[in-house]
């Protein structure tokens, strides 16, 4: 063969690595996208399982926006990586018989949770496993499959009967079947046509709730009443939530498709990603500090602040002035920002590409000597306080002890005693967190700190990418789940050592589901059967 025809095939060969090997290269999952879906759906397990105080340190305890919000946000960027490339290969009619299909898997997921979660409180009656006074089917607002239950059948396959804790799941259907005009939108008109039909519909929606919030029409005035009228003419767009005609659905789909819709705005790449910048970076965190006491029930509702203070009295109600602009089933506008400032510090955190969930994250240093010794005081000081219910309950002469220093010998030496309003004991015990934090942080030593922030987060990211991987079978078993959760809880009593043991366990089911499911999508049955020994032509096995 001459040279020049050899090294032309060689390049070629070369150029084309899969004509080559027929092997297609392998795609490489963004972490992020995965990282933050499998948070949201521990989130989700916590926050609906009854009577769980962990969901005290949730996000949405601290801010308008929580894991419902990150769980959309990242389901629309799955949807682009999905369904995206389908419009743009097949087609739009492809493409929307894809998102069809879609539907259908996720219409049916939704029977098959509320039938079997319904079951199962039902069971926990009628077996009389339970240890309270109220019937279980009353949590999730079942009754009426079981009083009406015709109605309540039609209504569950029309979607028009839609309780609580079962509503995630029809939003997404809406929201899905919004997919194919919004590519048509873009496909005729451009990304500022699908930016403006979000946001009016987005607007529309918010002004329909609340019409539905007004009580008296009458006593408005000026713009209000122009805007009643508009909103209560676009009264459709509040779906209803039983077919008995009272009550509408949690999550209205034509708001939340506002934060869907960025999701896959962003994953699509209609529009570039926010720029890093330090400044857009500090903005974000103090907007999150700004909405802090409006959110924070222990500061809006005076558990922290005296009740006669005007600052607490101002809190309560600005809270309630701008209502409408948190409220969670429309997606409020304060609500969005919150959940945008929240996505931007996280995407920051991560790192370029999400890195550090790969990498592990830079070592905080430790605090200098002065801060670490005032770290010592006030966790000495804040014992009393942090463990108060630990202390009465199993040491009651330690208890003894504590009340007569901070009574007797404290009206000794200070002419008063140093109690402390129960309802703000939680302000010492975040003290006493954060000083414990700083403390162990320094004893621990460099080799364990760097374990920490680099070789654990390796081990635990990939774990939790994996439950993001399989969101939809997660979560379908997470809501009987988070029932049975709390049924556990109610028989083994809501201790600290119980909640961490129904806790951890509900949080490792998702795991081994998140793997098995992922196992069988892998079609191990399609793998080659390994080799066996075989004899050479001619020969037969000798039997021994």
């Amino acid at each position: 063969m001459p040279v020049s025809l050899r090294s032309k095939k060689t390049t070629m060969i070369t150029a084309n690595p899969t004509a080559q090997t027929g092997i297609k290269p392998v795609k490489i999952r963004d972490p992020r996208l995965d990282f933050f879906r499998g948070m949201a759906m521990f989130i989700i397990l916590l926050a609906h399982t009854p009577g769980n105080t962990w969901t005290l340190w949730i996000p949405a305890r601290f801010g308008f926006s929580d894991g419902a919000d990150l769980f959309v946000f990242c389901s629309g960027m799955a949807s682009a990586l999905a369904f995206g490339g389908i419009f743009a290969k097949a087609g739009w009619f492809l493409g929307t018989a894809r998102i069809l299909h879609r539907i259908w898997q996720v219409y049916w997921a939704h029977f098959g949770i509320f039938i079997v979660t319904a079951l199962l409180l039902f069971s926990i009656d009628h077996f009389g496993v339970g240890n309270w006074d109220t019937p279980y089917i009353h949590r999730p607002y079942v009754v009426p499959f079981f009083n009406e239950t015709g109605e309540a059948l039609l209504g569950l396959l029309t979607l028009t009967y839609v309780p609580g804790l079962f509503d995630i799941l029809p939003m997404y259907i809406v929201i899905l079947a919004l997919i194919p005009a919004v590519m048509f939108i873009q496909r005729q008109f451009g990304t500022p046509a699908v930016l403006t039909a979000i946001g009016v519909l987005w607007l529309m929606a918010n002004l329909a709730g609340w019409a539905v919030e007004v009580e008296d029409p009458s006593t408005l005035r000026d713009l209000h009443v122009g805007l009643y009228a508009i909103g209560d003419s676009l009264s459709f767009l509040n779906l209803p939530s039983n077919p008995w005609g009272q009550g509408r659905w949690f999550f209205n789909p034509f708001a939340w498709q506002l934060i869907f819709f960025t999701g896959f705005v962003l994953g699509m790449k209609w529009v570039p990603t926010p720029p890093r910048s330090k400044a857009l970076l500090w903005a974000a965190i103090g907007f999150i500090l700004l909405v802090l006491p409006f959110a924070w029930f222990k500061i809006h509702r005076g558990l922290y602040l005296p009740g006669d203070w005007a600052l607490q009295n101002w809190i309560e109600a600005t809270r309630e002035a701008i209502r409408p602009l948190w409220w969670k089933t429309e997606q409020g506008g304060l609500r969005y920002l919150h959940f945008l400032a929240v996505a931007y510090v996280a995407w920051m955190m991560v790192g370029i590409g999400g890195s550090r969930l790969r990498d592990g994250f830079t070592t905080p240093r430790v605090a200098r000597r002065p801060a670490l010794v005032a770290a010592a005081i006030v966790l000495i000081l804040t014992i009393p306080y942090t463990y108060v219910d630990w202390i009465a309950s199993y040491t009651p002469w330690l208890n003894a002890i504590v009340v007569w220093l901070l009574d007797d010998a404290a009206m000794a030496v200070f002419g008063t005693n140093l109690f402390v309003n129960g309802d703000r004991i939680g302000l010492l015990q975040i003290a006493h967190l954060i000083a414990a934090v700083m403390l162990i942080w320094a004893a621990i030593g460099a080799d364990r700190r760097h374990w920490i922030t680099h070789d654990l987060v390796q081990h635990v990211v990939p774990v939790v990418r994996k439950v993001g991987t399989q969101s939809l079978a997660c979560f379908m078993v997470s809501i009987p789940l988070s029932q049975f959760d709390g049924l556990l809880l109610d028989n083994l009593g809501r201790e600290p050592w119980s909640w961490w043991l129904v806790n951890c366990t509900g949080m490792g089911i998702l795991i081994g589901v998140a793997y098995f499911v992922g196992w069988i999508k892998s079609n191990p049955w399609k793998r080659p059967a390994p080799a066996r020994d075989v004899p050479a032509t001619g020969q037969m096995p000798v039997a021994r």
